[in-house]
């Protein structure tokens, strides 16, 4: 059997990250802001050599925007152009069988489902197929290739090596004007890229040209949170290039990487409530798992009591403002509710932090909140659950072994 000890492929303490969006987003701008802040190119390379893709490799370097300096990060094809039919597709289902981490793989495939369905609602397509993932229907062009595949699991994984959790937004700079694209000339924002940022606050009119591409805009909505984050003691700052060096203002993208004094990060979600008396329970199931994969954070039931005196049960879940419209699809879809109530609670949490310990039935999971009389430590049930059943154990003793096994120190 293996030995007992710790393990840890990210840093320990988790820290909050603000994108000051002044001159706009890309997919590209966000990855040479994340290298420029510390995460080693290799950390997102090497992660993403297993997900069977075309031949490419990452080129950064330092370049001027103006009189500032900043990273500028390409995908380069080591042939061809990088674009291939399915291309988002294949790597979202080779992320999701094991390729990636399995929080990164959700989050990068939530992410490219974002895209397909604003795409799809500006081409009147609908996406689906194999994870909810496909692009019969959806006239993606220039989005379906490696750069979107690199920028978007990129993001995340450089995102969890830097030991990221909640990500904040200034208002996004869009541009003006018009773009020539694939699908002709298009006003700016371009339609996919203005589905994307619903709920968002942008900025309109900031410089001509398309300062906020489809990508970035996907990227930011779907990681991202709108507002002001809490005071924060900021330890990196990263600047990521854009690829035109002209306008007055440098065309940068500016990171603030930091952890909040109180050790504490607040922020508004979205609640979502349904009150139905009419509905099967055994379809309450269909609906959580609806639920969590359109990215709820949390979703739960409420026995009630409503009109006549009939029982009924009392449906909520919170999410983020990016992912509430596909929440409420769910509500819409799942359960047979007529109408949903949302309101904007602000919550505050814990800063927390995910490491993994090695007891002697295999690697665990742990999440660690808080400091001192406000810590706790939980042990992620699913993999207790798989280790318990691979080794014919009580689910309990895979618990207390991951409680007790050596913290990891990185």
């Amino acid at each position: 059997m293996a030995g007992v000890g710790a393990i840890s492929s990210v840093n320990p303490s988790v820290k909050t990250a603000y994108f000051d969006c002044f001159s706009g987003a890309s997919g590209d701008m966000i990855l040479g802001a994340l290298i420029d802040a510390g995460c080693p190119p290799d950390a997102i390379t090497r992660p993403l050599a297993r997900l069977g893709l075309p031949p490419w490799r990452l080129s950064t370097g330092e370049v001027m925007r103006g009189h500032f300096r900043g990273v500028r990060v390409e995908v380069v094809p080591s042939g061809g152009s990088g674009k291939r039919h399915g291309l988002l597709a294949a790597a979202v289902k080779r992320a999701l069988k094991g390729g990636l981490p399995r929080e990164v793989a959700e989050q990068g495939g939530r992410i490219i489902r974002s895209i397909l369905a604003a795409e799809g609602r500006v081409h009147g397509a609908k996406s689906g197929g194999v994870h909810g993932v496909h692009s019969e229907g959806v006239h993606l062009h220039e989005l379906d290739d490696l750069d979107t595949v690199v920028d978007v699991f990129g993001a995340v994984l450089a995102l969890r090596w830097l030991a990221v959790g909640p990500v904040y937004l200034s208002p996004v700079a869009v541009g003006a004007g018009f773009v020539s694209a694939s699908h002709g000339t298009m006003p700016v924002p371009a339609p996919g890229t203005a589905e994307l940022l619903r709920g968002r606050a942008v900025r309109f009119g900031s410089a001509p040209g398309e300062l906020a591409t489809p990508t970035g805009a996907a990227i930011l909505a779907g990681l991202g949170r709108p507002g002001t984050p809490p005071p924060l003691t900021v330890e990196r700052i990263g600047y990521g290039a854009g690829s035109r060096n002209e306008g007055v203002v440098p065309n940068l993208l500016r990171v603030f990487i930091g952890t909040s004094p109180s050790g504490r990060e607040t922020g508004e979600v979205c609640q979502v409530e349904a009150v139905v008396d009419d509905m099967n329970p055994q379809l309450v199931e269909a609906f959580f798992g609806r639920v969590y994969r359109e990215g709820a954070l949390e979703a739960w039931t409420v026995p009630s009591q409503v009109k006549k005196t009939r029982p009924g049960i009392e449906l909520v879940a919170l999410t983020l403002e990016a992912n509430l419209d596909a929440v409420v699809a769910a509500f819409l879809e799942e359960t047979t509710t007529l109408g949903v109530r949302i309101t904007r609670p602000e919550r505050v949490t814990l800063a927390r932090r995910m490491t993994r310990v090695m007891t002697r039935f295999g690697v665990v999971r742990v999440k660690e909140a808080g400091s001192g009389a406000a810590r706790h430590v939980t042990v992620e049930y699913r993999d207790a659950k798989r280790l318990a059943d691979k080794a014919r154990v009580p689910v309990r003793i895979i618990l207390e072994a991951a409680r007790t096994a050596p913290r990891a120190t990185r």
